[in-house]
């Protein structure tokens, strides 16, 4: 048949208008632009773009970089470049299809594509990633602007001079100083130091390729220039200024201070790293310029391998690298660093022996014969020089890498011979069946989970018999002549009350105290103990204030599972902190444990020393027991001086699982209860006589009505003792609130009960 061939679709071509949003504007130079990983204007094409104050635009024209119409198509059509100066206007692409109310997008770098052919084929845009160049724009200050921003080093490979970064110097400064996403400190604020560690920088060849994302603090943006540089930024306590320290080899040994016998207090600390724990093999993982993939360099010290026996790596991320033979500097950099057995120690000077405090990042030689230095060159890596006028200053410091081979040792000086020392008995040792509390810091949730209320644990505190006492271990046993040492523990603080203690549920504030052993040991914030002549508990407090100079503590009353007791003058206190050792050997409820201490010196073992007066602690499951209510209120008041009419007693919830963030004191409100809580309200005559036990109780208050007073008690009701505790799975608690008032206008005063065991 003849005539024309009929047209037939094969495909179609896609165009599209987009405004792409790139970074913070504006930037020195738009180089290059791909989509879908290919180049569609580049370097290749033309020189980079500057995107200057204004509008820029370029034309595209690959139509066969996706393969052509046959294929995927490719890409033509005119990109406006918005570098987003101040003085920018409205791109009148986006004001013809959005309209004229839209903002000029100044402040940011954009990128608008005029319906260009973006594929053939498929309709789907390909990923764009754009190439951009920012050295100098943005800048507030002029001196800083141009000086050395660009770092560029000459290729050997490429014959010719490269590019490698920005100057790290520079990064610093505008993430110091730009009013809009930087910190915004006045450029005033920057040292001299950041003028010589600028050149230096420019002079290694040591330039950044960052982004930086607001997702990132700009905190944690400065910290990771200042690893990739190896320098110190800090602020000079004196001109108040921030300064920039690299850690160079840029010293003369002669001109260094020393620090010696005659200047250091004390050496705190002093640790060399073992030769099996430092990476023989460093691998650096950098940004790749071409691809913007990873890349790696590793760098080994042949030597270490052969003496440890085998390679240990370490990984190091220097993602602002993009030049190959700067990754491979830094390689080197870091095996010298963390391969070399650096001595770190921490020391204590006096103020007077230098002429200011040093600074960090400074250099100096140590000289302290004790340990066989001659001299060595340390650099400080911290300092604390305490409150205005402190007499001592605290130094942080590590042996200096790059002056290794400067270090001179000799012989140690031989070690004094001490005579022995004594091991004493433990001047108290307090046997204790751990609490809830202890339990909920020292298992982890699993074993928590798994504690069940037949599950009890030992443990005991020990206060020190007398000077140069070292520690001392816990011995448990059935008998007291088959005691086994469990785990080691140092010495408790113990205090001695100077005056009576009244029950009361109030704080106990300045309380006269006695330091007896250790008084330094005990904490504000931590717990003690308030233990009686024989040897057993009666309350646990917590440590509100200490003043060892006016011999006073504060006290909060009845914490944990315990209520206010009354306590004579001479009661101890003895602190629990970090010093309660357990064994970890679950045990039952009704167990008879011998518990003692063995006390030791650096030279001598002492005999075991038996706690409660030799006999034994009777278990009671005391951290599976609810804890007793608080905020006791007798007729709405604490201690109200009259009781009269119908007794109303109000009390508030606790519960030991949740109770384990912080100390709760007696006068809180309501937490929890443990399910299955319930309360025991028992009421004693002037006598003693029980005559009334009100129990099951689920709620926070029960009355006692007069006519019931009085058929209960009779006239031997005029003093009532009232008794309140907790039950739970037919556990009661470890003690009960006791309050006694005299209802016939005497007031009212306060008695005691140990309940639970």
């Amino acid at each position: 048949m003849g005539g024309r061939s009929k047209k037939q679709t094969v495909g179609y071509r896609y165009r599209m208008g987009l405004h792409l949003v790139l970074c913070q504007g504006p930037v020195d130079a738009v180089q290059e632009i791909q989509m879908g990983d290919r180049t569609a204007w580049g370097d290749a094409d033309r020189a980079p773009l500057a995107s200057g104050h204004g509008l820029a635009s370029l034309w595209i024209d690959k139509p066969t970089l996706f393969g052509g119409d046959e294929r995927e198509g490719g890409v033509v059509g005119t990109i406006d470049v918005l570098s987003g100066h101040a003085g920018q206007g409205r791109n009148d692409y986006l004001m013809s299809r959005l309209g004229p109310s839209i903002p000029a997008f100044r402040g940011v770098l954009s990128l608008v594509a005029r319906k260009i052919l973006f594929a053939a084929n498929n309709p789907y845009i390909k990923p764009w990633a754009v190439r951009v160049r920012r050295f100098t724009a943005g800048w507030f200050n002029a001196p800083w602007m141009e000086w050395n921003a660009e770092v560029r080093t000459w290729d050997e490979d490429e014959g010719r001079e490269i590019s490698v970064g920005m100057n790290p110097a520079h990064i610093l400064v505008q993430c110091l100083t730009d009013p809009h996403w930087g910190m915004g400190y006045p450029q005033s604020s920057i040292g001299g130091s950041f003028w010589n560690a600028a050149w230096a920088l420019s002079s290694e060849g040591f330039g950044l390729n960052l982004i930086w994302t607001r997702q990132q603090p700009i905190e944690a943006f400065i910290a990771q220039v200042l690893d990739h540089i190896g320098g110190i930024l800090y602020i000079d306590p004196e001109q108040g200024t921030f300064e920039l320290k690299l850690l160079r080899d840029d010293y003369w040994i002669d001109s260094l201070p020393q620090l010696g016998p005659d200047e250091i207090v004390r050496m705190e600390r002093f640790e060399r790293a073992q030769w099996g724990e430092l990476p023989n093999e460093i691998t650096v993982v950098y940004t790749d310029w071409a691809t913007g993939k990873e890349a790696t360099v590793t760098v080994e010290n042949l030597a270490a391998i052969q003496l440890q026996g085998g390679v240990i790596n370490q990984r190091r991320d220097y993602p602002g690298v993009n030049y190959g033979p700067l990754a491979a500097r830094l390689a080197l950099r870091d095996l010298r660093a963390l391969g070399s057995p650096l001595a770190r120690m921490t020391l204590t000077i006096a103020p007077t022996a230098l002429e200011r405090p040093p600074l960090p990042g400074d250099v100096f030689l140590l000289h302290w014969p004790r340990l066989g230095i001659e001299r060595m060159v340390v650099r400080v890596t911290g300092i604390d020089t305490g409150a205005l006028g402190a007499a001592e200053w605290r130094i942080e410091a590590v042996e200096d890498v790059f002056g290794m081979s400067n270090t001179v040792l000799s012989p140690p000086p031989p070690p004094v011979e001490e005579p022995p020392l004594d091991a004493l008995p433990p001047a108290l040792v307090l046997a204790v069946e751990v609490p809830y509390w202890e339990l909920a810091r020292r298992l982890n949730r699993a074993e928590l989970d798994y504690l069940t209320d037949t599950d009890t644990y030992v443990g005991a505190l020990a206060v020190a018999g007398g000077t140069g006492q070292l520690n001392w271990q816990l011995a448990t046993g059935a008998a007291s002549g088959d005691l086994a040492p469990v785990v080691g523990e140092d010495y408790a603080p113990l205090l001695t009350l100077d005056a009576a203690l009244p029950v009361s549920e109030a704080d106990a504030i300045g309380v006269p105290v006695t330091a007896v052993s250790q008084p330094q040991r005990l904490a504000v914030g931590d717990y003690a103990y308030l233990v009686d002549a024989t040897g057993q508990i009666r309350e646990a407090v917590a440590i509100l204030a200490f003043d060892a100079n006016a011999g006073t503590v504060d006290l909060a009353r009845g914490v944990l599972d315990t209520t206010p007791q009354a306590h004579a003058a001479g009661t101890r206190l003895i602190g629990v902190g970090e010093w309660l050792a357990a064994e970890t050997t679950e045990r039952a409820p009704g167990e008879s444990v011998f518990v003692a201490a063995i006390p030791r010196t650096s030279t001598d073992q002492g005999d075991a020393v038996l706690a409660a007066n030799g006999q034994p602690l009777v278990l009671t499951g005391r951290q599976a027991r609810p804890y007793p209510p608080g905020r006791i209120r007798i007729n709405g008041q604490r201690e109200p001086a009259v009781a009269a009419g119908d007794l109303t007693l109000t009390w508030a919830h606790r519960d030991r699982t949740q109770q384990t963030a912080y100390l709760v004191q007696q006068d809180e409100g309501d937490i929890g209860p443990e399910p299955g809580t319930t309360y025991t309200v028992r009421l004693r005559d002037r006598n003693g006589t029980l005559v009334r036990t009100q129990s099951g109780l689920s709620g926070t208050t029960w009355t006692w009505g007069v006519a019931s007073s009085a058929t209960d008690a009779g006239p031997a009701g005029d003093t009532v003792t009232v008794e309140i505790e907790a039950e739970r799975d037919g556990l009661s608690s470890w003690q009960a609130q006791t309050r006694t008032t005299e209802r016939a206008g005497y007031g009212l005063r306060w008695g005691q009960f140990w309940g639970g065991v």
